[in-house]
């Protein structure tokens, strides 16, 4: 990875945000569920921008991938697209659900939600118009785009399993994948669109 890619506006922005909420949490212990709701909308802003991307790919690198057993075509690319958006929401809109039964809604700070989530968004439209510039020049895997956001199902999987199976603290491990999940999400990106996307 070159020095640019550590210079990023996009990682300096996911490492500042991930620092935050680790200082958040340590100055605000009964402020977990406000953390995790800002990991779901981020999620959702994330899996948002991916559909977008997907629903308007002009040059892509099929390979492998595949939909009902057919190949990824310019016909075919607006239903990958559609799947992945019910598919990705189904995931979400049970983990929504599962919040709300578990950690409610009375302890949310909204005005650090609502600060945080318009920061990813507009991180978000900033990485979104950069990786379409790369994608008019340069094809890139419709599959690996396909299932890069699935990253972000690890840590709500893990932080609902992992205490109620090995008896984990769920405030404590859920910081640590989602701060994982994050650079990992980045790192794939970066090798994926190389590194262009760091100019």
């Amino acid at each position: 990875m070159t020095k640019n890619a550590f210079l990023n506006p996009s990682l300096l922005f996911l490492v500042a945000a991930n620092i935050f909420c680790i200082w958040y949490y340590s100055e605000h212990p009964d402020g977990f569920s406000t953390i995790v709701w800002i990991y779901w909308f981020q999620s959702i802003i994330i899996g948002l921008f991916n559909f977008l991307d997907l629903l308007t790919l002009k040059k892509f690198d099929a390979g492998t991938f595949k939909i009902n057993g057919e190949p990824a075509t310019d016909k075919n690319k607006g239903c990958i697209a559609w799947f992945f958006l019910v598919h990705y929401g189904a995931f979400h809109f049970g983990y929504a659900i599962f919040l709300l039964v578990q950690l409610g809604i009375s302890n949310l700070n909204s005005s650090v939600i609502m600060l945080v989530v318009a920061g990813f968004f507009v991180e978000g439209i900033i990485s979104f118009r950069k990786q379409k510039a790369i994608e008019n020049v340069n094809p890139v895997s419709i599959g690996a785009l396909f299932f890069l956001p699935y990253l972000r199902i690890v840590p709500m999987h893990l932080m609902i399993l992992g205490p109620l199976f090995f008896g984990w603290q769920a405030s404590t491990l859920f910081l640590l994948l989602k701060t994982g999940a994050d650079v990992l999400a980045y790192l794939f990106y970066q090798h994926l669109y190389g590194r262009q996307i760091n100019e």
